[in-house]
């Protein structure tokens, strides 16, 4: 029998994984019995542990100790030279380089991120080679760096608006570090725009109609403006063959509005704002003319989200206002009627419409609860079922109907639950008054009341029985309890008594 000789693996050591925390749910060797496939006569497959563990567990940037003390200092305060510093800010804009180098140990690419804190504003050159850098607008953002640069006059980094820079490339530089806050972020540090003071207007500061005819061509141009609705990220590939994304995002404010679009890498930062209560504040945005404006992003605009100053709250209550006379489904307010309560007190008031009008003027800030006698002059169940629109609300600032108690929604792509729409209820009046079609706030408890069934029965009702209850409820007088709010600014029905 032929001598067995040991394979040229044997002749090299395992390497110790670089991983700096130990896998919890994956058992070393010796605890599974497997210690005997590491013995020399076993063979390899000639990859080392350490290569190994990077594609099966690609963790993020290790835990960084730094090498000596960091003092952390206002952006506006650097100078330039080498000095261990950290700075702390916000992102207000970013943009990815790739690397055309092929060499194994060169860097991926580079992002080039804008930070400013309030005093000032740095280029952060963000170096990656095997982590991606989930970076968004707005985010609050650290760095570590051992030195400072100038931007030479021209270059791509003077463009960015900043007159400073650093370089940063945590995965091989044991010198520097960068991290993002996710979980400390409490949406209140480094918010004030540079050179805001209260009671003050902002320079440069105009209204989005007078930055489209004409504001745009100011050199320091700034408009305020609140996100509407959020369109989907749209994937396609260039003229010259190369893939792009890009996103569109309605904004407004008082006098007009216009799309914002983000591309590549910036497309993501949409998904963290809210319709109708993120602020933005734009400094120098590209501006195209087409059957809407076009505002875009440069290398030297400025994006800050929801910024600490009065026109920027003056702006989201602006829109939030209109949200509530526009909202297709308003949720009904949990928690703001004591229904309970009512129910057993001593005295309970029957209202008219003009009785509601005239004590909501005289005492706006009072919420009181009370009932009414109204009648149902129209209804619209067999209409809204044709067309597949019994339930809806709005996710994203676009409104989503369909015959189903949830539904998916195409900007964000989340379940979203859906409620009864209230406009199969027609016009409901009494002696004094009328309360227009979609007008009024229902309870879920309120809806089962008034249909004799939950929302989820009512959806698998046949069409014989949704024409039944068109007929059985048409002209039917019924006993509301209803409760109003300033805060709400619509009659909200709790209950019904038939």
């Amino acid at each position: 029998m032929a001598p067995q000789f040991p394979s040229i693996q044997s002749f090299f050591g395992r390497e110790p994984s670089v991983r700096t925390e130990k896998p919890k749910v994956r058992p070393s060797a010796t605890e599974t019995g497997e210690a005997s496939s590491c013995s020399p006569g076993a063979p390899g497959d000639g990859f080392t542990a350490s290569e190994i563990d990077d594609v099966l567990h690609p963790a993020g940037l290790p835990k960084w100790n730094p090498p000596k003390e960091y003092p952390e200092i206002d952006i506006g305060a650097l100078v330039p030279g080498p000095m261990c510093v950290t700075i702390m800010g916000r992102i207000v804009n970013f943009y990815d380089q790739v690397n055309l180098m092929k060499m194994p140990r060169a860097a991926k690419g580079c992002l080039r991120c804008v930070v400013g804190d309030g005093t000032g504003f740095v280029v952060v050159k963000l170096w990656y080679a095997k982590i991606d850098y989930k970076l968004r607008l707005g985010q609050l953002v650290t760095a570590w760096t051992p030195h400072i640069s100038t931007a030479e006059a021209g270059s791509a980094t003077n463009r960015d608006g900043a007159a400073l820079t650093m370089s940063v490339f945590p995965e091989r530089d044991n010198s520097c570090y960068f991290m993002v806050q996710e979980q400390s972020d409490e949406g209140v540090l480094c918010k004030t725009p540079l050179g805001y003071r209260e009671g003050r207007t902002l320079d440069g500061l105009m209204t989005l109609k007078n930055f489209v005819e004409g504001g745009s061509e100011v050199a320091d141009g700034k408009v305020l403006v609140a996100v509407k609705s959020i369109g989907g990220r749209k994937k396609f590939i260039t003229k010259k063959g190369n893939p792009a994304e890009k996103c569109d995002i309605y904004v407004f404010d008082d006098t007009a509005d216009a799309t914002l679009t983000l591309w590549g890498c910036q497309a993501a930062s949409a998904s963290a704002w809210k319709p109708s209560s993120t602020v933005l504040l734009v400094s120098k945005p590209a501006l195209k003319e087409y059957t809407r404006p076009n505002l875009s992003l440069t290398a030297g605009t400025r994006v800050e989200v929801d910024p600490a100053m009065a026109d920027a709250e003056w702006l989201r209550k602006y829109a939030q206002n209109l949200t509530k006379r526009e909202h297709v489904n308003p949720p009904y307010p949990k928690g703001m009627f004591d229904v309970e309560q009512f129910k057993e007190s001593q005295v309970r008031m029957l209202f008219t419409l003009a009785d509601i009008d005239e004590f909501a003027r005289a005492a706006p800030t009072e919420i009181f609860m009370g009932y009414l006698s109204l009648i149902i002059t129209e209804l619209n169940i067999m209409t809204f079922y044709q067309r597949n629109m019994l339930f809806g609300t709005e996710c994203c600032g676009v409104p989503l109907f369909a015959n189903a108690t949830s539904t998916k929604c195409k900007q964000c792509e989340t379940d979203v639950p859906l409620s009864i729409n209230p406009r199969i209820i027609g016009p409901l009046t009494d002696e004094t008054g009328n309360i227009a079609t979609g007008k009024l706030i229902w309870s879920p408890e309120a809806w089962e009341q008034l249909l004799g069934r939950t929302a989820s029965e009512f959806v698998r009702a046949s069409t014989d029985v949704l024409k039944y209850l068109e007929h059985r409820m048409l002209f039917m007088r019924v006993t509301v309890m209803f409760g109003w709010s300033e805060e709400v600014g619509r009659l909200c029905i709790c209950g019904i008594s038939m």
